[in-house]
């Protein structure tokens, strides 16, 4: 073993020495390096699992909020379906309503429109008697003078 020890020319004193400065090399990276990276891993796992139950609660309240809002469309659509009746209702209503008027403007523009027809009738037969009787009046004194 000393005959391979020397044939690699290994120093024991540098060897030693050596190993003592792996050693403080090893302490100070683990101070500096390993704890640091250990401790950022276990924040950083501590992270995950927060966000794994922050997703679990969202989506629970998810599936709430799905149920409550298909509820709430459920009564709206029940809401509007007796919005829609009621106006209905009050078209029908309103449209009976309407007629009756109509019918009501109907009859009494009908009454005035045959008032008016007879007293224009009457305006006209007053008229042609005037125009009659002032043509009789021209037609006898035209046959007056003529006879003269």
């Amino acid at each position: 073993m000393e005959q391979l020890i020397n044939t690699f020319g290994i120093d024991w004193k540098i060897l030693i020495v050596q190993i003592v400065n792996f050693g403080i090399l090893l302490g100070i990276l683990s101070y500096v390096l390993y704890r640091p990276l250990v401790n950022l891993i276990e924040s950083r796992r501590a992270q995950i699992i927060k966000g794994v139950a922050d997703a679990e609660r969202a989506e629970s309240a998810l599936r709430d909020v799905d149920s409550k809002k298909t509820d709430i469309l459920a009564n709206a659509s029940l809401e509007a379906e007796k919005i829609v009746a009621t106006a209905r209702e009050t078209g029908k209503v309103k449209e009976a309503e309407l007629l009756k008027e109509g019918q009501q403007k109907y009859e009494r523009m009908l009454v005035e429109a045959s008032m008016k027809s007879e007293e224009i009738k009457r305006s006209a037969l007053e008229e042609s008697r005037e125009e009659i009787s002032r043509l009789i009046v021209l037609g006898i004194e035209k046959t007056l003078r003529n006879s003269k």
